[in-house]
């Protein structure tokens, strides 16, 4: 979970380079569903990342991660 956190903290800081729809992205995503971040929190930060905006992909993006951070601390907790 770590690697696919900081694959999306890498494409937030990339964001105004452009769309992050690269396969390191999709590939962390996947992951993270599989260790039980919610579908809706996943699309949210895959449509973030494919706006044409520079600056809402950038905003959005950093929030949809915060979002998913927040879901993965909850997750950890529930583990232990």
């Amino acid at each position: 979970m770590d690697e696919a956190m900081e694959v999306l903290r890498a494409a937030v800081s990339r964001s105004g380079a452009g769309k992050q729809t690269g396969a390191d992205v999709r590939l962390a995503l996947k992951a993270l569903r599989f260790v039980g971040i919610p579908a809706e929190a996943i699309r949210y930060f895959w449509d973030s990342c494919q706006s044409d905006n520079e600056i809402g992909r950038s905003q959005n993006m950093s929030a949809a991660l915060r979002r998913i951070e927040l879901l993965s601390a909850a997750a950890r907790l529930r583990q232990d």
